[in-house]
């Protein structure tokens, strides 16, 4: 029972402590007989919360005032924390991402040939075709981009995603003129929809192998989920600044939701009870 467990000798604790716990205590035979930390573990170090707060409020006041970009404001900041001790050389080393970088740059790249090429032309006159054959003016647009889309982000990653269809959907925007802002959200959101796929996203392929699911698990869950927010991302988009349309479709997303919500409780439960 907890609380009641008797230590012996050559018992082996995993003990979540401060910072200097294994420094203050190297030398305390009495109760330890070797003490380590664990690789990439992060000990608490609660005394460095308000400078880091304070650092990261200052980097978001600073921006919104217009003195500065965001990458100076962010690299002010970064490089205040690395020399107040919040971050190390090494931690600040390691949170850089580099495959993440590679990969957006070669994108970005391909992305350029894309244009250079005509492909991207081409392609855009496609979408436009099929999106104006449907009849519902820029909906219709903005649904062959959230399309494209999210079809490459469940091969490739979001950022790739992004990168490869931007210069498609800019051209895009100036062919069937369509607000390049639009353009822009809806690449945001299908870029982040990765349900149907395991090697979409981080998070699916973390789950993947642990979880024992296969590929047509995704698929099977993962694409009403791609439909639904499919549709209401494009009605969002299209009622753009009419308020009534946002309200309609904000009331029918949560109506949605609570069916669904509803429809998993009952079955679950008729499961249990079976």
């Amino acid at each position: 029972m907890p609380g009641r467990i008797v230590l012996q000798a050559g018992d082996v604790l995993l003990l979540e402590a401060g910072q200097d716990f294994v420094r203050l205590n190297k030398d305390n035979t009495l109760c330890f007989a070797l003490l380590s930390e664990l690789d990439d573990s992060t000990p608490p170090r609660l005394k460095l919360l308000v400078p880091a707060l304070l650092l990261a409020v200052a980097m978001l006041a600073v921006y919104s005032t217009g003195v500065a970009s965001l990458l100076e404001t962010a690299l002010c900041a970064s490089s205040g924390m690395v020399a107040l001790g919040i971050l190390t050389q090494q931690e600040a080393r390691d949170a850089i991402n580099w495959d993440i970088y590679v990969t957006i740059a070669a994108a970005f790249g391909i992305g350029k040939a894309m244009v250079n090429s005509g492909v991207a032309g081409g392609v855009a006159s496609g979408l436009t075709s099929v999106g104006e054959s449907l009849g519902i003016g820029d909906s219709g647009i903005l649904a062959m981009i959230y399309l494209a889309t999210f079809l490459i982000s469940n091969v490739v990653t979001n950022n790739a995603a992004a990168a490869l269809i931007f210069p498609i959907a800019i051209d895009v925007a100036l062919e069937f003129g369509t607000d390049p802002k639009l353009i822009s959200y809806t690449l945001m959101l299908s870029a982040s929809a990765s349900f149907m796929s395991p090697f979409g996203y981080q998070t699916n392929l973390m789950v993947y192998g642990p979880g024992g699911y296969k590929y047509m698990d995704f698929l099977k869950f993962g694409t009403p989920m791609q439909i639904v927010l499919w549709l209401f991302s494009v009605l969002i988009l299209s009622a753009e600044n009419n308020i009534g349309n946002v309200l309609i479709v904000w009331l029918s997303s949560l109506a949605f939701m609570i069916l669904a919500f509803v429809g998993r409780m009952k079955w679950e439960m008729k499961t249990y009870v079976e």
